[in-house]
């Protein structure tokens, strides 16, 4: 069953989301919509197949749908809140890859300091 726009009614305070969409429930759906492409090119890139009957990815659509909501209505600290929610539910999804490096390998100095 796919996310609707009720489940995100559900998720935030009623004075909000009539305050965001002011009677328009197409702010709401077009977050949806803006948030489904980007949870699905997440799971696409850490090699998942995208459902939203998976609880995880769920959640991280309502997250990031409710960020674009505040975006909207220009409420950026909130809207971070959420994204940051979002990245955090997503972040361990990602394949750990045991070999790779973060930082250019690093070698012991020596002990003099002539070839700095």
């Amino acid at each position: 069953m796919l996310i609707d726009i009720y489940e995100l009614q559900d998720a935030i305070q009623t004075e909000d989301y009539d305050a965001i969409c002011r009677g328009d429930d197409a702010v709401a759906e077009e977050s949806l919509e803006s948030a489904r492409a980007y949870v699905g090119l997440a799971a696409e890139k850490f090699g998942l197949e995208y459902d939203e009957e998976d609880p995880v990815l769920r959640l991280a659509v309502k997250k990031w749908a409710l960020a674009q909501m505040y975006i909207f209505a220009a409420e950026w600290q909130t809207a971070e809140r959420y994204k940051k929610e979002c990245i955090e539910i997503l972040t361990p999804l990602a394949p750990f890859e045991k070999n790779s490096k973060v930082f250019s390998e690093i070698h012991a100095g020596t002990k003099d300091w002539k070839g700095y």
